[in-house]
């Protein structure tokens, strides 16, 4: 009972912080908000630990149940400061989960996010940020088997551009980025890398823009068995084409080559992204979006050749109602290993490939201005060359979200994008 009397006082106190704020200040241009908000969540996940069947629960964890419920409690704000061209922005949130059978999972996780955006006459801007989250590692990419392991993921970059003449932009960014992802047997294990890029791009054209990009990134899986090292380069051509109100794409094509050192493998492989949005209707949308790309595989020290189709249909009959219904298909297919799979039965992932179609469901009903209930569904399964790496689960849900809705303010520019995820 405890439980659900502090649930209720977590979203009774971000309901009154949310409500609107009426001053003098709200007549005049916005220079600073901070926007709090909290959140409760119910959740049903029918294979909570991605395993194939209930007699590898039973022998992993001395439990044959698969399914468990977990209400998650999150408060946090998002904080924007704007002085000049310039914005300094920010998100602080802490997360509390807590399961109805798996107790030992119970756990905390916290995310710090900010940065500067800025900009200084007309020909340069750039970007300065960082970001820090602790979270649950996901049992369907970690090699953790029933354990519960905690993440701790870093990053930090500056990206810098130049506007060399109307038509030309040039930009630049690096990037340090850290990850402790323990697994079983090594409590220490962890990936480093240090990115760079160089972009030249062209918008002589209406609504259309184009040109080239290089990334370069090393990288070390450390504190394993054989630590590895890796280089990889990407060179890509990209584009971008925007017709108002009706449709807009995005495509990078290109070639990856990765080096894993060590006599780990390399990985050679046609890369890129092709993403196409057209509005359907006055309420109707729809997006589509085709990529291929080598990433690092974290539970086994090695690399993957990701291959996504993804299609999102969004329906808004209503300014208060809207519905996404999504399907998304990735075949990984995996090369080279730090990590054997005798102490670690699973890791062993050297020439396999998995495939993982995943269905899923968003309703979105914005009660109030600072009041959001939103119900989904997901369904997803994963086909494997290893029988135990196979499995099929649903998870649904619904969260009620109280959020203080963000004043208007003409001058905030675009918010920069997000730290590229954890791999």
């Amino acid at each position: 009972m405890i439980r659900y009397k502090l649930r209720v006082a977590v979203l009774a106190l971000c309901s009154a912080l949310a409500a609107p704020v009426f001053s003098q200040q709200q007549t005049t241009v916005l220079q600073t908000s901070i926007l709090p908000y909290a959140s409760e969540t119910f959740e049903h996940n029918s294979n909570v630990f991605y395993l194939p069947n209930s007699t590898l629960a039973l022998a992993y964890n001395g439990d044959p149940q698969l399914g468990d419920s977990d209400w998650r409690t999150v408060g946090g704000a998002d904080i924007n400061y704007i002085f000049d061209r310039q914005r300094l922005f920010a998100t602080l949130e802490g997360r509390y989960i807590e399961y109805d059978h798996f107790k030992y999972l119970d756990h905390s996780e916290y995310l710090a996010n900010g940065g500067l955006d800025w900009k200084l006459f007309d020909m340069f801007d750039g970007l300065v940020y960082g970001k820090i989250e602790r979270f649950m590692a996901p049992f369907d990419e970690r090699n953790t088997q029933t354990t519960l392991s905690m993440d701790l993921d870093r990053h930090a970059g500056v990206n810098f551009n130049v506007q060399i003449v109307p038509e030309w932009r040039l930009e630049t960014g690096v990037e340090y980025h850290d990850l402790n992802a323990p697994i079983l047997d090594y409590p220490e294990y962890g990936l480093s890398e240090e990115t760079g890029k160089v972009a030249l791009k062209y918008g002589g054209f209406a609504n259309l823009t184009y040109g080239v990009q290089v990334d370069y990134i090393h990288g070390e899986f450390r504190n394993s068995p054989q630590p590895g090292t890796y280089d990889q380069e990407d060179a890509s051509f990209t584009m971008s084409y925007k017709a108002t109100g009706l449709s807009s794409f995005i495509g990078a094509v290109g070639y990856t080559r990765r080096d894993q050192g060590e006599g780990q493998g390399n990985t050679s492989a046609l890369s890129g992204d092709i993403g196409y949005t057209r509005v359907l209707t006055g309420l109707t949308s729809v997006h589509a979006e085709l990529s291929r790309a080598v990433n690092s595989y974290i539970a086994s020290g090695g690399s993957e050749l990701d291959t996504t189709a993804l299609v999102n249909l969004t329906y808004q009959p209503t300014y208060k109602t809207g519905m996404t219904l999504g399907f998304q298909y990735i075949w990984s297919k995996f090369n080279g290993e730090t990590i054997n799979g005798v102490t670690n039965p699973g890791a062993d992932v050297a020439g396999q490939s998995y495939h993982s179609p995943k269905a899923t469901f968003k309703l979105d009903y914005q009660a109030l201005r600072w009041l959001l209930i939103r119900p989904y569904a997901t369904y997803q399964r994963r086909s494997s060359d290893v029988m135990d790496l196979n499995y099929s689960g649903t998870i649904i849900g619904i969260e009620v979200l109280a959020k203080r809705p963000a004043p208007t303010a003409p001058q905030l520019r675009q918010a920069p994008p997000e730290a590229p995820p954890q791999p």
